[in-house]
C-alpha cells in the first residue's frame, strides 16, 4: 500500500476520552499497517491468508486461545472469507476474544486457586499438572520457563508474587 494509502483516523478521542492529536493516531496506525504488512505473503497483495490470524493477533499483543482462534478461522471460512485486510484485521483486534489478560488481580487470584497452603506459593509438580490440563495445554519447556520465573532461592515451589513480577513487571 502506497503510504497515500494507509489508512488515517479522522477523529481525535481515544476509546478511554484521552485526547490525541490526529497526527499521533495517524502514526500509530500506519506502525500498526507496517506490522500488518511484515504478515503478507506477497507485496502487490493487501492482504494476509487467514491461515496467519494467530501469529498476526499474536504480534499485536493479543493472546487468543488457539481453539478461539480456530473457531474464528472457521467462520471467516463459512463466509467464504480467507483473505483479511487491515480494516478486517482491526475489526478483530477490537473483539473481546482476541484480548489478553494481563491484570495484576485477576492473574493473583488465578493462581491463588493453585496454592494449597494458601502462604503465597505453589507446589512445582502440582503447577505442572495444572498448566497441562487446564485450558490451553503448554508445552514442557512453557511451563519449565514459567516455573522458572516463579522460583526465588528461599523456596522450592513458586512464589506467585515473583511470579506476577517478572511476567508483568514490579509494580513497585
Amino acid at each position: 500500500m502506497a503510504e497515500e494509502e494507509t489508512p488515517r483516523f479522522d477523529d481525535n478521542e481515544g476509546d478511554n476520552g484521552e485526547e490525541y492529536s490526529s497526527e499521533q493516531l495517524n502514526d500509530a496506525l500506519r506502525d500498526m499497517y507496517e506490522l500488518f504488512s511484515q504478515f503478507k505473503d506477497n507485496d502487490n497483495i493487501e492482504t494476509i491468508h487467514i491461515n496467519r490470524l494467530m501469529e498476526t493477533l499474536q504480534a499485536f499483543g493479543r493472546n487468543p486461545s488457539q481453539a478461539d482462534c480456530n473457531k474464528r478461522i472457521r467462520k471467516l471460512e463459512e463466509d467464504g472469507k480467507f483473505e483479511l485486510t487491515f480494516e478486517d484485521l482491526l475489526q478483530l483486534l477490537d473483539e473481546s476474544w482476541t484480548s489478553i489478560n494481563n491484570d495484576r488481580d485477576t492473574l493473583r487470584q488465578a493462581f491463588a486457586k493453585f496454592d494449597r497452603t494458601k502462604h503465597g506459593f505453589i507446589d512445582i509438580e502440582h503447577f505442572r499438572t495444572v498448566m497441562r490440563t487446564l485450558g490451553e495445554p503448554l508445552t514442557d519447556d512453557e511451563i519449565d520457563g514459567l516455573i522458572q520465573l516463579g522460583l526465588n532461592d528461599e523456596h522450592k515451589q513458586i512464589n506467585i508474587e515473583h511470579l506476577l513480577d517478572r511476567l508483568l513487571g514490579n509494580e513497585e
